[in-house]
């Protein structure tokens, strides 16, 4: 046989080789990118319940329970950790919300696994009604709004929360439908909302859904004077000033404020982590990169492709979550969060700072004899100003969803509440503000 005869002969015999191994590969693990929906058995509370899931999504239920998992955040912001408490990392909080139960207790959350468990062993839980309960899991749905609409809200806390079982808190049916395993948006304050912006959330795009099913609940909310129920103020815009202007002019009805500063007087607003309104108008937003994309990214278990449902900080897995997309090494990647991070509690630190400062200049006027109409100036910049930071505080993604929007707000906090306490100074001694 001549030599290139021989050449032939071994190429097409390693050819041989590779193709019947990745034969073999194939037959023994095929790369099956789809998903089978599977019926659920059950009546209706049966299907809240994860257990149901279990046995017909495997890879989904198993990567949704490493949730339990408590992890510190790779920036050191953050994190599923029990007892990470604000209050002890930004001491400033002690003075801001004064008079309100987050003074009491506010912890970083943890893994949505903890939703209903958290929320019954709070310090903050006394006197809360069944609004409360709205995002933590679709039992106030398809249980208590399907038979009798909003009227669970305004009950009683315990009584709302007495018939949910351990396994009916956040799970599968949060976030899609039992019978049909589509992606489905449960909390109707968010449906009723989006409505008023001309959005049908039930005719969303596949892509849209994969933000809203988180947005429902990782937004801002309040409780509606009338009846208790949950709304949004997104009428004019999704960022702090338009929210702030729904809240000013009477378009939250009968709803005025959260609580009475104690040491101000001022009626305060709590903000409540408006993480769907900072990614709205984000770099990753306008790209059609959504929660999903970035929270639960695909992954790949035996050659089965299938969705991560544990929802964490994506540099905990970067390799699937970022680095498909941007074309970096990783600790580059990672770095660049951190300097955003690291930026934003630094100059948040100072928004708060600032605020309590005009909390308590504004007490030291009152103290000292000036009339409540002369610090009605200076209520109304302070109320704005801890508006402004406590949007960006409240916020869970420490300015990564959105920097510019981001410092953007706590520019305009930190200017309003100097202002504040120029104002409250010039009413105490006499001198105009420069």
């Amino acid at each position: 046989m001549s030599n290139r005869k021989k050449i032939i002969a071994g190429v097409a015999g390693v050819c041989a080789l590779f193709f019947g191994f990745v034969a073999v590969r194939i037959g023994a693990q095929p790369n099956d990118d789809s998903v089978k929906l599977v019926a659920i058995q059950g009546g209706t509370e049966a299907k809240i319940g994860k257990e149901a899931y279990k046995d017909a999504y495997p890879l989904q239920y198993n990567s949704f329970m490493k949730n339990n998992e408590e992890t510190p955040s790779p920036t050191g912001y953050g994190g599923s950790m029990e007892g990470n408490s604000h209050l002890e990392h930004q001491p400033e909080m002690l003075e801001n919300f004064k008079g309100y139960k987050f003074a009491l207790q506010y912890d970083d959350d943890r893994g949505h696994t903890y939703a209903g468990y958290d929320l019954l062993h709070t310090k903050r839980l006394p006197g809360q009604k069944g609004s409360c309960l709205q995002c933590k899991g679709s039992y106030v749905y398809d249980v208590y709004f399907k038979e009798g609409g909003w009227a669970y809200a305004s009950k009683p806390f315990d009584e709302v929360a007495a018939p949910i079982t351990d396994d009916e808190w956040f799970g599968c049916s949060t976030c899609h439908d039992p019978d049909t395993m589509q992606l489905r948006v449960y909390q109707q304050g968010f449906v009723e909302a989006m409505a008023r912006r001309g959005v049908d959330v039930n005719a969303a795009s596949h892509n849209d859904m994969r933000a809203y099913v988180c947005a429902q609940c990782h937004t801002e909310y309040y409780f509606t004077a009338e009846d208790g129920r949950v709304n949004h103020p997104y009428d004019n815009g999704l960022d702090a000033e338009s929210e702030y202007k729904f809240y000013q002019t009477g378009q939250a009805g009968g709803f005025k404020g959260d609580w009475m500063h104690p040491d101000s007087k001022t009626m305060m607003l709590k903000a409540q982590h408006p993480e769907f309104e900072t990614w709205a108008t984000s770099v990753h937003a306008d790209a059609g990169v959504t929660c999903v994309d970035c929270h639960m990214p695909y992954m790949r278990d035996g050659g089965k492709k299938y969705t991560s449902h544990w929802m964490s900080s994506p540099l905990k897995y970067t390799k699937e979550a970022c680095l498909k997309c941007h074309d970096e090494s990783e600790e580059t990647l990672v770095a660049r969060v951190k300097t955003i991070h690291d930026n934003t509690f630094k100059v948040q630190r100072i928004a708060g700072q600032s605020v309590a400062k005009a909390h308590l200049t504004i007490k030291a006027a009152m103290d000292a004899g000036v009339p409540d109409a002369s610090l009605e100036d200076a209520r109304a910049k302070l109320r704005e100003a801890q508006w402004y930071w406590d949007w960006v505080a409240a916020e869970n993604g420490m300015g990564f969803h959105n920097p510019d929007k981001i410092m953007r707000t706590l520019g305009l906090s930190i200017d309003l509440a100097h202002q504040a306490v120029e104002s409250a100074q010039a009413a105490q001694y006499g001198i105009k503000p420069i």
